[in-house]
């Protein structure tokens, strides 16, 4: 609105005011001298506010001037005062009143010029005003809980929204809300598609063991934790016996090979008391290099058996131990590998 013009709209309505009939307008009772006098004072008031860009203030003054006085073009005012501060639906709302209300034809020309500025200006606002519609990806009708700004909303319907950043919340029955904020222009006709999760499928169990794999897998713990503890106790314990009887065989065979008759060998029969004794001696050594091999092994496979106890996992096929001994010249010992 030009200066001019809005110079003119003033000077008439204030004139009108001090004079308007009952009949101009659908409204119960003639108003008083004094509410006219107060409306023209806020009318006053929200036109220098709307001049100086204070539109929320001014916005506040044409409301209250309506409150004393209700005149078409204080509705008018209100509404580009919305327009202004980006409350478009507002502003239609307020055009739409003037255009919905009767008026007599001996209405002031104030009153007639709000209505054809009304119906001007609604409909250079109409295209203005954007529109969102939201379609729910995988989602059967009604599946899906849609909020804008709050309120709920229908999925594939446009709704219409001032321009500026809107709050989306898409919620489907057991899984966590989906947000977005979703900015709109002016004249925006957008279309979003929001791909929700798909709600949890049923509970399945973890694993496909029998109900006393629990009480098998503790037995299997305790069992493991014994063999493991007296493997170990009896390899170590024959490891020091095996040490000692080949400490004494070589012992032995520095005997045989210090005497003159012997000189070092030991013949195959009626051996002399030092080669009887040395073959014993020999035979005793690896007996305890076989007992302690295998004491290490039954050690290794109850090791194994708490480690597979512990890992939970019963029915994994790629899981397991290899036990391997060691048995060499001057080497005794144990290999474990696999996966745990």
């Amino acid at each position: 609105m030009t200066p001019c013009r809005l110079f003119s709209l003033r000077v008439l309505l204030g004139l009108t005011l001090l004079a308007t009939p009952a009949a101009s307008l659908a409204q119960p009772s003639q108003p008083t001298a004094e509410a006219k006098l107060a409306a023209r004072a806020l009318a006053d008031k929200g036109w220098e506010l709307f001049n100086a860009g204070r539109y929320e203030d001014a916005l506040t003054a044409f409301r209250e001037a309506e409150a004393q006085v209700h005149a078409p073009p204080f509705l008018v005012m209100a509404a580009r005062s919305c327009e202004r501060l980006g409350r478009l639906l507002e502003a239609r709302s307020f055009y739409q009143r003037v255009l919905d209300e009767p008026l007599a034809a001996t209405a002031p020309p104030a009153f007639q010029q709000a209505r054809v500025d009304a119906k001007a200006e609604l409909g250079a606002l109409a295209p203005r005003i954007p529109t969102l519609e939201v379609d729910v990806a995988g989602a059967a009708k009604g599946a899906v809980q849609l909020t804008l700004d709050g309120e709920r909303i229908a999925p594939a319907t446009p709704v219409e929204r001032d321009p500026g950043d809107h709050t989306l919340v898409g919620v489907r029955p057991g899984r966590p809300a989906m947000t977005k904020t979703i900015r709109l222009d002016e004249k925006a006709k957008r279309r979003i598609v929001l791909d929700l999760p798909p709600p949890p499928a049923a509970a399945r169990p973890a694993h496909s063991a029998p109900a006393t794999s629990g009480g098998l897998r503790k037995v299997l713990f305790i069992g493991g934790g014994v063999a493991a503890g007296v493997g170990v106790i009896a390899g170590t314990a024959f490891t020091v016996l095996t040490l000692g009887k080949r400490s004494d065989a070589e012992e032995l065979r520095d005997e045989v090979r210090a005497d003159n008759v012997l000189n070092g060998r030991c013949p195959g029969t009626e051996s002399p008391a030092v080669c009887a004794k040395l073959s014993d001696t020999v035979d005793l050594q690896y007996a305890f290099i076989n007992v302690a091999i295998g004491s290490f092994i039954v050690g290794a496979a109850g090791v194994g058996t708490v480690v597979y106890a512990l890992a939970d996992r019963p029915s994994a096929p790629d899981r397991g131990v290899q036990v391997a001994p060691l048995v060499g010249s001057g080497v005794t010992g144990l290999s474990l590998s696999g996966r745990f």
